[in-house]
């Protein structure tokens, strides 16, 4: 063989060989793909760093914050606890919705045995780093192939559940959100099925869609909780919503549930927009009916 060929066919034999080991070597960042359907599914990375640190305790009660290593960004959380809970909920909030504002929410869930979990968003503009949600921001980000934060705000809730799983050792975890927190509580619950069942109070679907050009249309579609919140049956699907609700809709509330599968169950409550002390009531009961105490 001429000895030229041989160097430029042994060169591209290395060439080869390091294209082929890039291809099978182990994933090193978060991915996410939208298939042909149109919906959005997750390849996470596993472990991560973790810390805990005990902010209250008071008799069999605790409320600690939380760290989480989620695609290289440290998400805050919050859990109140008390002894031997029965089930766990990982809480994702609407906007504005600061972890204040569920203090005594934490002892009331806790002291019927249910743990309960708030997820710090990103973008909401509290502990854990984001940008402000921007949609056009983030198709740009689509458009290039990586994972906008709304995506990764997904991965978040999900990593959220695990943490609860193996630090309480639970395998009982609902995904509840309120307001836009429930549009992303019901897709972590669709592509994750270790979620035990989804609660989503004062939410929705985005509607028709329409009236937007082929590509942006198809990046909201995969944020529209409508498109997944059927995959989460069997597993049980709640939703409260107010007939008085002023930011939200009823009606749009109502289509959410009817594109949900069995085992559904509407309830109307009488109250504003989001998640309040008569929700908190009806849901302590229904859980602690099934898991007890």
């Amino acid at each position: 063989m001429n000895p030229h060929w041989a160097a430029a066919l042994a060169a591209l034999a290395l060439l080869l060989l390091a294209a082929g080991a890039g291809c099978t070597g182990a994933p090193t960042e978060d991915r996410c793909r939208v298939g042909d359907d149109g919906l959005l599914s997750l390849s996470l990375l596993e472990g991560g760093s973790r810390s805990i640190e005990v902010l209250e305790r008071d008799g069999n009660y605790t409320l600690s914050r939380a760290v989480f290593s989620s695609g290289g960004v440290p998400v805050t959380a919050y859990i109140g606890v008390s002894a031997s809970p029965t089930v766990g909920i990982v809480y994702v909030p609407g906007a504005n919705e600061p972890v204040s504002g569920h203090r005594d929410r934490f002892r009331r869930y806790a002291d019927a045995g249910i743990a309960f979990l708030y997820l710090d968003v990103r973008g909401n503009g509290f502990e854990t780093p984001g940008a402000r949600t921007d949609l056009g921001a983030e198709y740009r980000e689509f458009t290039q192939g990586r994972c906008p934060q709304s995506f990764r705000v997904i991965a978040d809730v999900i990593r959220a559940r695990a943490l609860l799983a193996e630090e309480l050792d639970l395998a009982t975890i609902w995904a509840v959100g309120s307001s836009n927190g429930g549009r992303t509580a019901a897709i972590a619950a669709a592509i994750e099925p270790a979620f035990s069942g989804y609660v989503g109070v004062s939410t929705s679907g985005f509607g028709d869609l329409s009236g937007l050009d082929a590509g942006p249309r198809r990046f909201v579609g995969t944020l529209d909780p409508a498109r997944y919140v059927g995959a989460i049956s069997p597993r049980p699907v709640l939703v409260y919503h107010a007939e008085a609700d002023p930011v939200i809709a009823f009606s749009d509330g109502q289509a959410l549930f009817e594109a949900a599968g069995e085992p559904r169950t509407f309830v109307r409550f009488a109250g504003g927009h989001g998640i309040d002390p008569l929700v908190d009531v009806d849901l302590i009961g229904r859980l602690t009916q099934v898991y007890g105490r």
